[in-house]
């Protein structure tokens, strides 16, 4: 055509618009595919159509374009919605083989128009030593670029499972404020003082109970309990809750976190222990702590120390089963909003003076 007359025409820039708009909308992960890959060829159409008027579809490429894109709207629909199934890895060179053979299409339909005039057969056209060699070439393309999309789909796949996989590995064993710190802020892993509440709960005459009954039935109970008990504690954002045997411990940034914790705990583990006569104690402590990663440089988690963490230990060993009891420093800091009791001294171990600790009075 040469540039000025390529660029004098109104339909070049119209196409390019409608797939610069389709290509936006399926940007988009939520995007519908087989609408969204109609798109470029519905506004091409509405805003060409006054410009050729009737013309416009007596044009091959028009036409061909249209076939093309609704088989490719199709296979995409089809592969988003069968995702992981055999279709799914049929459609992904299918789709790409489907591309290359619109570009094909379309080189044959400009052969035609340019030679038709000479009385050239469409058969001699073609299948000259040329155009067969282009043709070929192209199909050969399309299909290998079909299979090297096969190949980066199912090694990607492969990346997001596993990824997946060492993600929940890493919350498992060091929570998820210790995985998001450690992809987003490294640095706050660091050894670093905070101000934390400690929370601890530990089932009652758990050893005893065990000594009597089917390990099968031991395990079976306990993981129930967990199952029960830990969802409950995840509710008041915990930045790290650590299962040991009949023990659960948990980290919190403030002390009514931790108390709100504390008794959707009790309220999820009372059915499930109560039915084998069992219980569970619960205390918590607020205070200064270090926090970060220990460990070696093969083994680490993400834990606190310190005598605040020891001390709401001692509180929790002291506590009756099905109770919570809460530091004397939790109670200066919340003092009037909740309803407690005073509990007698608490001599601990370590300790040169008994702790002063309350009861919180449960609904």
């Amino acid at each position: 055509m040469g540039w000025q007359d390529y660029i004098s025409d109104p339909g070049h820039f119209i196409i390019i618009l409608a797939m610069l708009t389709q290509a936006w909308y399926l940007s988009s992960p939520t995007a519908n595919r087989f609408w969204g890959n109609l798109i470029g060829p519905l506004i091409y159409t509405i805003g060409d159509f006054p410009i050729e008027k009737l013309g416009f579809f007596q044009e091959q490429n028009h036409l061909i374009l249209w076939i093309f894109c609704l088989i490719i709207a199709t296979l995409q629909a089809i592969k988003f919605k069968k995702k992981g199934s055999t279709y799914f890895w049929i459609v992904i060179p299918l789709e790409s083989l489907t591309r290359t053979t619109m570009v094909i299409a379309q080189y044959v339909v400009m052969i035609f128009k340019s030679h038709w005039q000479m009385g050239q057969s469409l058969n001699k056209l073609i299948f000259n030593p040329e155009n067969k060699f282009i043709i070929a070439t192209t199909i050969v393309v399309g299909l290998l670029l079909g299979l090297q999309s096969l190949q980066v789909t199912w090694q990607r796949q492969q990346l997001q499972e596993t990824a997946g996989i060492l993600g929940n590995l890493a919350k498992w064993g060091m929570g998820n404020y210790a995985v998001n710190q450690a992809v987003t802020n490294p640095e706050e892993l660091a050894f670093h003082r905070r101000e934390r509440a400690i929370l601890f709960m530990d089932i009652r005459g758990f050893t005893q109970w065990c000594e009597q009954t089917d390990p099968d039935m031991v395990a079976k109970v306990l993981n129930l309990y967990y199952r029960s008990v830990e969802p409950a504690a995840a509710q008041y954002q915990p930045l790290r809750i650590t299962l040991t045997a009949d023990e659960i411990m948990a980290i919190y940034a403030s002390p009514s976190e931790a108390i709100g914790a504390a008794r959707a705990m009790q309220q999820a583990a009372h059915p499930i222990l109560s039915s084998h006569q069992l219980g569970a104690g619960c205390a918590l402590h607020y205070g200064n702590v270090i926090e970060g990663l220990f460990g070696s440089e093969d083994v680490r988690t993400y834990t606190v120390i310190g005598d605040v963490v020891n001390t709401a230990k001692r509180l929790e060993s002291a506590t009756p089963a099905g109770e919570i009891t809460i530091s004397d420093a939790v109670y200066q800091l919340i003092q009037g909003q909740l309803e407690v009791e005073p509990r007698a001294p608490i001599s601990a171990k370590g300790k040169a003076k008994p702790l002063k600790a309350w009861r919180l009075v449960l609904p």
